[in-house]
């Protein structure tokens, strides 16, 4: 018993040295910039659901670890807790939010990245749903394009463009819930902590703040909008207490648009939190489902106010994700620890026609 403590806190200390170590990552290579040419690329997908509700499944910062390793075990704890969920609610699909694959990317759709680190660990009959994904600062060392691309090779993976609609309806009630996949690396630059707002491509970034915004007016018909982004607007961790470049554009449009709430990862905890500037979105972050970081420096900011924090030092061997329970009265994101798939809090969002 002694051992086996000694092992699990030597284990603990070695995961908290990898995540200090990923936070001071940065780019030692030219990043592939796109050579974008504007194209007719599949930007909306929908679909139709029948009953009183449905739900469905998050996963953040599920990037596993390099070679020869592939995954972490948070990360594979996380995948058995989410396969059992899936199982018990029916879950129709997953949205990942970005950091797909630690610390570099991949090189090419025949990355062995692909099968060790997504492939293998969420090979669970349940899991075999679409998974819609969007890419974080680390993706961006690597191929993004090749993370498009394997849209064509998997059954699963579901990564059309940079930026792209879903539109999920619930029949017979006609309840619409559109989720706006937005990329934020784009337009705010490449970094763990201080992100710079310097674009990584100007024009890209540019017609993707005018697609967003396109995409807001198009949806206001939906009971229920959503957006995500890799990035936080606000956190209480170690990016907080804000990211200038989301604050200063994307925080406008939500609130004008009246979005009903804004989902991100990159920091390795679970957040809840409500700015203090009137704003009626809720802010929510689910970015451990690989690396857990028990740190927030900023809880106490005076810019938001903190509803909720997971982790602490005793669940860096744990994780989380969330399940969303969409119904034509109510929307409920469900925060799951990653072992059991224990339920930490649930953030209700009332329809946007009540």
């Amino acid at each position: 018993m002694v051992f086996k403590r000694g092992m699990e806190i030597q284990e603990r200390i070695c995961f908290m040295a990898i995540w200090m170590l990923q936070l001071q990552s940065v780019s030692s290579s030219p990043i592939e910039v796109p050579q974008y040419i504007s194209r007719d690329v599949q930007t909306y997908i929908s679909d139709t659901f029948e009953g009183d509700g449905f739900s469905f499944l998050i996963s953040g910062d599920n990037g596993g670890f390099p070679e020869p390793f592939y995954s972490t075990q948070v990360q594979r704890g996380v995948a058995a807790a989410m396969a059992n969920q899936s199982t018990e609610y029916n879950c129709k699909f997953i949205l990942e939010l970005g950091d797909n694959f630690y610390f570099r990317g991949v090189k090419d759709i025949f990355d062995t990245r692909f099968r060790g680190t997504f492939e293998e660990v969420y090979h669970y009959p349940s899991l075999y749903i679409p998974w819609y994904i969007t890419t974080g600062n680390h993706d961006w060392e690597g191929s993004v394009q090749a993370q498009i691309d394997y849209t064509k090779i998997s059954t699963r993976w579901t990564f059309p463009w940079y930026w792209y609609t879903l539109d999920h309806t619930l029949e017979p009630s006609g309840t619409k819930i559109r989720i706006i996949m937005f990329e934020t690396t784009i337009p705010c630059g490449i970094a763990a902590i201080d992100i710079d707002g310097i674009p990584i491509d100007e024009s890209m970034a540019e017609e993707q703040w005018a697609w967003l915004e396109k995409e807001l007016q198009d949806g206001q018909d939906a009971d229920y909008l959503i957006v995500t982004g890799h990035y936080p607007i606000y956190s209480a961790a170690a990016t907080g207490p804000e990211i200038k470049c989301l604050k200063d554009r994307l925080d406008p449009l939500l609130q004008r648009y009246g979005v009903s709430a804004y989902i991100s990862g990159h920091e390795h905890s679970a957040q809840y939190l409500l700015a203090n500037n009137g704003s009626p979105v809720k802010y929510v972050i689910i970015g451990c489902s690989n690396f857990v970081g028990p740190f927030f420096p900023f809880q106490n900011s005076d810019i938001f106010k903190t509803e909720f924090l997971f982790a602490s030092w005793r669940d860096l061997l744990t994780g989380c994700f969330a399940r969303v329970d969409v119904t034509a009265q109510h929307l409920n994101i469900k925060i799951l620890e990653g072992k059991e798939g224990e339920e930490l809090h649930t953030i209700t969002i009332p329809s946007r026609g009540q």
